[in-house]
């Protein structure tokens, strides 16, 4: 459920699981996210994804990949 409005930009992860692990760490670097449903192009489905203020971008993807956490796409809404 989302409860703010992060300004449109989104991670595309590669299951909810990393996606709920991303949020976490996120979360204890103090960067607030939303887990999201994306529609993937592949024929494998949809995918998740974490949506987040865009002006966060550098140090969302920065955490993440201090995590080891690997982003499939980036994408943004605006």
């Amino acid at each position: 459920m989302k409860y703010y409005n992060y300004g449109g930009c989104q991670a595309e992860l590669q299951s909810m699981t990393a996606a709920q692990r991303a949020q976490r760490i996120l979360a204890s670097a103090a960067i607030p996210s939303d887990i999201i449903k994306v529609g993937s192009s592949s024929r494998r489905g949809c995918s998740y994804g974490i949506e987040f203020a865009c002006n966060q971008r550098n140090n969302v993807e920065a955490t993440l990949l201090s995590a080891g956490i690997a982003v499939k796409r980036w994408n943004r809404t605006d």
